[in-house]
């Protein structure tokens, strides 16, 4: 996204990606792109220039600020110059989950899943990506507009192979912080194994797009 955003705003454009973990952004080598290690949760927003940005843009990063949500995005808000747009991607990760009953991993994936409350156990809103709307709207912002999106994919798909990688690296900071029990670690054997299965369908997340416009008084 940060490659994308330089190169639609052309030479005389700047773009700023941030993280809390910079090691990839580090390894850009774009001119008019500027890498900062920044938490949108706690960082002074001093560094970034408030009030200053015409678009932020955030992806597939409010779901994982359980409760802080509206906090990050009263932030992002903040950024903005009177007139500038907000735009962030996130979803509703509880909806993915297979569809055909005859499979033999049916069965077992929905015993574990849980209809998404798998997420539930772990702090998270597995419904959280259709209240965009709804937190934009408390944080301030106008012209609010939405869309989603979601697709029934193979397990070996690249959906299949991103949402592979994900779970795994879920399951690694689980393993980091102490949180990782037996029981745990058989249901990441369970959710991960269908997905480099070719007969195996499932439907990925509902992925929702969300653009709001801070008010110019």
């Amino acid at each position: 996204m940060a490659v994308w955003l330089a190169q639609r705003v052309g030479v005389n454009g700047r773009v700023v990606a941030t993280d809390v973990d910079t090691t990839y952004l580090n390894r850009l080598d774009v001119p008019n792109l500027e890498v900062l290690r920044h938490d949108i949760l706690s960082d002074s927003l001093d560094i970034l220039n408030p009030g200053s940005f015409d678009l932020v843009c955030a992806r597939l990063l409010l779901f994982w600020l359980a409760g802080k949500q509206e906090i990050a995005i009263r932030r992002m808000v903040e950024c903005l110059r009177p007139g500038g747009w907000l735009i962030d991607e996130d979803g509703d990760w509880g909806m993915v989950a297979p569809i055909d009953p005859s499979h033999s991993h049916y069965a077992l994936y929905h015993r574990v899943w849980k209809n998404g409350e798998w997420w539930v156990s772990r702090g998270y809103d597995p419904a959280f990506g259709r209240k965009l709307p709804m937190l934009f709207e408390h944080c301030g912002l106008v012209n609010i507009r939405h869309k989603a999106s979601a697709a029934v994919v193979r397990g070996d798909s690249p959906w299949g192979r991103w949402w592979l990688q994900s779970l795994e690296a879920i399951r690694a900071s689980e393993q980091s912080d102490g949180s990782l029990t037996q029981e745990r670690d058989r249901e990441y054997g369970v959710l991960t194994a269908p997905l480099t299965d070719p007969s195996f369908w499932f439907l990925s997340a509902l992925i929702h797009a969300c653009w709001g416009q801070r008010g110019v008084s």
